[in-house]
């Protein structure tokens, strides 16, 4: 029987893509994104790096991607609370909290805060201050924890960290539990099913051995799997997405002997692992219009706000209740407090009050404390028209709640119309393309040269040195335009080829370099051997992340026009869209269209040819010039 697929990280899962985010340890928050209630995304930048994205998505997958996305222009009240406090702020750390599916991110500006994402349950994600919660996305109160606006933070209950855990209090955490090994093993050291499995496997133990017939030996067996596992994870570097008969059932940061005989595709890193089987799940509720979709998105994100001003709304008024019964509760050293205000000759002079902090000369306020509770009191006032002001504030405050409850009432009851609306839509919604299959080379930008050679090109500063410290072999070529930022390109020579290949790898680096957004016509390119492209700058002198130093003979072409063609191609047998020079994709594509610098917005046209090629709008912006777009040609196809 087929497994389900995979609907969230484990415990493990979540210490692998910690490790992974250590690399982004000493980026700096460039802008905070929200798409939905449930996608947070923070746009970083490393210096001499270029962009990266870290997704969130709340309670079920932490990933990091190098692809932009199209996010909304209006961000929400949370982006924007985010953004006022985290934007530019340096990250100094990521961890995780014991073997909790929790990751926390260290962020330094003018303050220190912590952003929890939490990925168990329903999931959350809340900043902190100095211990102090600043605002979460979602809040809710439990037996252990009130995660509220000005609340202390707490972490849920640690469960048993297995990777730490002694023999003899793992056999207790056995002992005392009334499931089977597996499950046990699943629910109690938070190890998720499969790892469960995983355990059983390899120590030969049954999955439905009884907990309680288990020694210290057996135990001491479990414990070795549990760290060999851990090792396993901890070595890092890669990905596996797991899948049987075509269909994707698992992404996992290190093989197991539990899916041995099932198929398994490669990556890079578990982020770009967890990125594609994400990108691959089916939609969870069926497909809503757009249009549809940002309305209830937009209603979701209302309540949560309206939830929010309720309950500070309702602290508000409960604070200022009790504030004034304090006054009346103290009544004489409020007294004392005013005689001695009444008394002083001057402002100065009221620094000599007991309590005092600060006074305004404007409002003839004066904030003290007393007993340890700060105060704010009319000088002018009584003892009595001071509580008096308490308990009116408190009722105005009342009175605001009882606005926002006649408002969440009738934003929820707007929810649920839309839901079954949108739920109705059967016709004019667009189907959810599947993602074709992802190939290494797909970190870079490519293209197959009509001779068939793979030519690469970097997409910023850290993969230009990524392609070519790692790729640029003895017999490649080099390839570069004479236009800032334009990118390494790296010609994977072979038998046969010739300069109609290094032609179009000049051509590749002309387009994609920043001559594309500046709309110039045409530009030079030209190529080199390997052994003349040097990381070693002349004394002196220095070279930016990315750049390259070229010496010797240049093979330079004439002027080359910018333009690209976009085609549906095959690769290994599976189907994928190329976007390249127009004579290789002409040589490889029967249906393409041929562009170049223009007025399309090129998010708008990436979303017609994700319709037009049936693949994910992210896999068609990916691939695309860093512009946009006019079309001048089109074969097979028709793109309005």
């Amino acid at each position: 029987m087929l497994r389900p697929m995979k609907d969230a990280l484990s415990g493990f899962d979540v210490s692998a893509i910690v490790k992974e985010l250590q690399s982004v340890v000493g980026s700096h928050v460039d802008k905070v994104y929200h798409p939905s209630l449930e996608h947070l995304v923070l746009s970083l930048r490393t210096p001499g790096e270029g962009k990266s994205f870290l997704h969130f998505i709340v309670g079920k997958w932490l990933y990091r991607s190098d692809v932009s996305r199209e996010m909304p222009q209006t961000p929400s009240d949370f982006a924007m609370m985010l953004r006022k406090r985290i934007t530019n702020a340096k990250i100094t750390g990521v961890k995780q909290a014991g073997f909790d599916r929790i990751a926390v991110l260290t962020l330094e500006k003018e303050a220190t805060y912590e952003l929890i994402l939490e990925l168990f349950g329903e999931g959350n994600v809340i900043l902190a201050k100095d211990g102090t919660i600043v605002q979460p996305l979602t809040s809710h109160t439990w037996k252990h924890r009130d995660i509220r606006a000005r609340k202390p933070f707490a972490f849920p209950p640690p469960v048993p960290d297995p990777r730490a855990i002694t023999p003899e209090q793992m056999l207790g955490v056995l002992h005392s539990s009334e499931n089977d090994l597996v499950r046990t093993l699943a629910t109690r050291l938070n190890l998720s099913g499969k790892y469960a499995e995983e355990i059983c496997k390899r120590t030969g133990f049954d999955k439905g051995t009884s907990t309680k017939a288990l020694d210290l030996g057996a135990v001491e067996r479990i414990l070795r799997e549990i760290n060999s596992i851990w090792n396993e994870v901890e070595k890092g570097g890669e990905g596996f997405i797991v899948a049987k008969d075509g269909k994707s059932l698992d992404v996992i940061p290190a093989r197991l002997t539990i899916y041995f005989e099932m198929d398994h595709e490669e990556f890079p890193t578990f982020s770009s692992a967890v990125e594609s089987y994400v990108d691959r799940l089916p939609p969870v509720v069926p497909e809503k219009t757009a249009e549809t979709t940002r309305e209830i998105d937009k209603t979701k994100r209302r309540i949560v706000q309206q939830e929010a001003a309720a309950m500070r709304l309702q602290d508000e008024a409960r604070e200022l209740q009790l504030t004034g019964d304090f006054v009346y509760s103290h009544y004489d050293n409020v007294s004392k407090i005013l005689s001695h205000a009444r008394a002083a000759p001057g402002p100065e002079d009221l620094k000599d009050i007991a309590g005092f902090e600060s006074f305004d000369r404007k409002g003839k306020t004066l904030s003290v404390k007393v007993s340890g509770v700060p105060l704010k009191i009319d000088i002018e006032g009584t003892v009595e028209s001071n509580a008096q002001q308490y308990y009116e504030n408190s009722k105005k405050a009342r009175r605001k709640l009882e606005g926002v409850l006649a408002a969440l009432k009738d934003a929820n009851a707007t929810l649920e119309k839309q839901l079954k609306a949108g739920a109705a839509e059967t016709t004019s919604k667009r189907a959810k393309h599947q993602p074709t299959k992802r190939f290494w080379f797909e970190r870079f930008r490519w293209f197959i040269s009509s001779e068939g050679a793979i030519v690469l090109g970097g997409k910023d500063a850290k993969s230009n040195d990524i392609l070519v410290k790692k790729h640029l072999d003895a017999g490649d070529r080099y390839a570069h335009a004479d236009v800032h930022g334009a990118p390494s390109v790296v010609v994977k020579m072979k038998d046969g080829i010739s300069e109609a290949t290094l032609g179009e790898a000049r051509e590749f680096a002309v387009a994609n370099s920043k001559a594309w957004n500046a709309k110039i016509g045409s530009a030079v390119g030209y190529w080199v051997l390997p052994e003349q492209v040097s990381k070693t700058p002349q004394s002196g002198e220095y070279l930016a992340k990315g750049a390259f130093v070229i010496r010797g003979k240049r093979n330079y072409s004439q002027k080359l026009e910018i333009q690209l063609g976009v085609g549906e191609t095959e690769f290994e047998g599976s189907r994928k869209i190329m976007c390249g020079p127009v004579s290789a994709v002409r040589s490889w594509c029967k249906r393409f269209v041929v562009i170049r610098p223009g007025d399309q917005d090129k998010n708008v046209f990436a979303r017609k040819l994700s319709d037009a090629f049936e693949v994910p709008i992210e896999e068609m912006q990916s691939i695309l010039p860093p512009g946009d777009v006019a079309v001048t040609e089109q074969v097979g196809m028709t793109i309005s």
